[in-house]
């Protein structure tokens, strides 16, 4: 061997333990950083024409398991789902307050219901009576204040989203530059080590967000799709998400979809159309925020207003057979969808009664709707104002029913007997057009409207009601529009929702006995959901549209439990609480009213103990509770909510801690091993180099021989 020959390689011996030891000193700088996966050098003999002339670097290679990886991915997607809606829910459980605070919604329904007992025993005295004014209102308030919670806590979800977006585009653009850099790598035979941790860290920010599988290709690049499928990163470009939160948000809220369109590289701009991704997404920390704003919290939304109607319409049916001692002088009710011409559909009969000021009735006339089942409202309210003969005046008009006594001093009574009560939807003529209401809110939240499928519906032609079915994932199925033109019924409108071809593919619609509009899905729509998108039908001029008419969508039964409070006369004079009732027996000019007439509150606090039916509300199935009962569900399926995502949150952090140590046992740095190697590459360098200094000494010696 010359001594050239030994220098050459003793050379590839110096230059391959000095690439050794610049990476593990990499490893080593890099012991704490997330993601990164250990480096290391792979070296095999130098052969040239069949002999060894050193060392040579075959491949620095990246020490990883695409299994864990891959593992990692989808661990850390369920990980940042269950982890943002875990925030979210810790902060509606904040806004709940303590279950034994006296300040929460049962101390206050309790409350309500002890100023109602004291109430009974001396409903005449003004300081009782608006002690339990205040104590329901501050009931009314705070369920209210959850509701209007739930409502920004959907917006809340809605701008995280948007939030998440330029994250992710630039991680997805960043995945693509290092795919191009890592394939020329590659391609030239370099290194492409470092360019990989960087390309594994940017995968990490877009699987934190949304679940995505990774494609590797021949040269190097990877191809990024989401779980379904759907492609994010190519060869040839990638996408680019978009999403825009809308500025206020309540129940009527219609959501914008996550969309994301085609980016091509070379033109720098956009190619084709926008998509909907939302359908596409089923983990990370996006899918976790949509759940919330668009099931969770919607479920509890609509919980909390079935909880309101129901409180609304127990306590309104008593307060409407009850009145107020003096009683007021005009009645007026609330909007319903109904004209002078329709049909009354009640049974039973009213009272409608005119007294003075010593409570003597000054005119009393009471109608038989059994008597005349084919008649109008506007029938029924003529023969009330013949028997009235003058001392007070019945109208309805635009849907509006109101009761006047011709003199400003006389007080105005409705009252039912209890033998032969009226009934339309299950409610008294008072409570159906709410006359002497005592809350309301911004919807009923109850839909028993009595109508049958026979009813002329009201809607004008080419009124129109826009429909969409969406999956649980969001996804869009259907959308479809259901015009008037062409229909007179109710029996129209079934027919039309119930096509085949259309909705009638995933509900079946229908009008049950309390003309209440049921919408049931069908086998395998189970998960499907219904939603209003706009609606122009109006219901006789009343401005009331079907979608609110039957409560359709998900908007009207949660907007129950917004603007929750007492009607506005109650507050200002609490001599209109209505807490006595009116003798039907008593003739012209006979008392009719006690003021120390308790048995309207003592049908108040009746309440109490009284169980009711209510109506599927998210994931409360249908029940009999009483007011309190039903009170401490809905609170009860918030708490189970949250420990439910509590506990998912838990698990899933424990999956990815354990996925990430596997992961972390095959591509992690072990510094003892690194230092180890260090040595090692040391040494491997110090006899290279000695091996030249001894080559020099020998040609010193050559030299000086000469």
């Amino acid at each position: 061997m010359t001594l050239s020959s030994i220098i050459s390689t003793s050379l590839t011996g110096l230059f391959t333990s000095q690439e050794a030891l610049r990476v593990t000193g990499a490893n080593i700088a890099n012991v704490n950083s997330p993601d990164y996966a250990r480096q290391v050098v792979r070296t095999a003999p130098d052969i040239q024409s069949g002999r060894s002339v050193g060392v040579k670097i075959s491949e620095i290679e990246r020490v990883v398991n695409r299994f864990l990886e891959s593992a990692v991915l989808n661990a850390r997607a369920e990980s940042g789902r269950y982890e943002v809606m875990g925030v979210l829910h810790d902060r509606l459980q904040a806004a709940l307050g303590a279950p034994d605070s006296e300040t929460s919604l049962s101390a206050r329904m309790d409350r309500v219901f002890g100023a109602l007992a004291t109430l009974s025993l001396n409903p005449s005295d003004a300081v009782t009576r608006q002690h339990f004014l205040s104590v329901i209102q501050g009931y009314t308030e705070e369920l209210s204040r959850i509701g209007s919670t739930l409502q920004s806590l959907r917006g809340d979800a809605s701008l995280e989203i948007e939030a998440r977006i330029d994250p992710v585009n630039e991680a997805l653009a960043q995945v693509f530059n290092l795919n191009q850099r890592i394939a020329q790598q590659q391609a030239m035979g370099g290194e492409s080590g470092g360019l990989e941790n960087q390309r594994q860290s940017a995968l990490s920010v877009v699987s934190e967000n949304l679940d995505i599988r990774t494609i590797e290709n021949s040269d190097g690049s990877i191809d990024v799709v989401t779980g379904t499928g759907t492609q994010l990163v190519t060869r040839s470009g990638y996408s680019k998400l978009s999403y825009t939160s809308p500025g206020g948000v309540g129940a009527e809220t219609i959501f914008p979809t996550i969309g994301f369109q085609r980016f091509d590289p070379k033109t720098n701009e956009p190619s084709g159309p926008v998509l909907a991704l939302d359908g596409h997404i089923r983990s990370g920390a996006l899918r976790g925020l949509m759940d919330l704003r668009d099931n969770q919290l919607v479920d509890l939304s609509i919980a909390l207003g079935e909880l309101a109607a129901r409180v609304t319409d127990e306590m309104n049916a008593v307060h409407n057979l009850s009145t107020a001692v003096p009683p007021p002088s005009s009645l007026k009710g609330k909007t319903v969808p109904l004209t002078g011409t329709d049909p009354h559909n009640f049974t039973g009969s009213v009272t409608f009664a005119v007294v003075d000021t010593n409570s003597r009735v000054v005119a009393k006339t009471s109608y038989d709707f059994d008597a005349n089942p084919g008649a109008s409202i506007d029938d029924a309210i003529a023969a009330l104002n013949a028997g009235l003969g003058g001392s007070g005046t019945v109208s309805f008009i635009n849907g509006v029913m109101s009761f006047d006594a011709a003199n400003s001093a006389h007080g105005v009574v409705i009252a039912e007997d209890p033998a032969n009560t009226s009934d339309r939807g299950g409610r008294s003529v008072s409570h159906f057009f709410g006359m002497n209401d005592l809350l309301t809110a911004r919807s009923p939240g109850i839909y028993e409207t009595g109508l049958k499928p026979t009813d002329a519906h009201g809607f004008g032609p080419g009124e129109q009601m826009e429909f969409s079915v969406t999956d649980g994932f969001g996804r869009e199925r259907f959308r479809t529009t259901i015009d008037t033109t062409g229909t007179t019924s109710y029996a129209d409108i079934l027919s039309d929702l119930n096509n085949p071809a259309g909705l009638g593919a995933f509900f079946t619609f229908a009008l049950d006995s309390l003309g209440a509009m049921t919408v049931t899905p069908k086998p395998g729509s189970g998960s499907s959901r219904l939603n209003v998108l706009s609606d122009t039908t109006n219901s006789s001029g009343t401005g009331i549209g079907m979608s609110a008419m039957f409560g359709l969508g998900d908007r009207y039964r949660a907007e129950a439990a917004i603007d929750f409070r007492l009607t506005e006369q109650v507050p200002q004079n609490a001599g209109l609480l209505a807490t006595a009732r009116f003798e039907l027996g008593a003739a012209v000019g006979d008392v009719a009213l006690a003021v120390g007439d308790q048995r309207g509150a003592l049908e108040l606090q009746r309440l109490q103990d009284r169980v009711i039916s209510t109506a599927n509300a998210g994931e409360l199935a249908a029940q009999k509770r009483t007011l309190s009962g039903f009170n401490g569900a809905v609170l009860g399926n918030f708490a189970v909510m949250a420990d439910r995502v509590s506990v998912a949150d838990g698990n899933s952090q424990a999956l990815m801690a354990e996925v990430d140590q596997r992961r972390q046992s095959v591509s992690g740095v072990n510094v003892d091993e690194e230092l180890a190697n260090l040595i090692i590459y040391q040494n491997s360098y110090n006899a290279a180099a000695r091996i030249l200094s001894s080559v020099q000494d020998l040609y010193d010696n050559l030299l000086n021989a000469v």
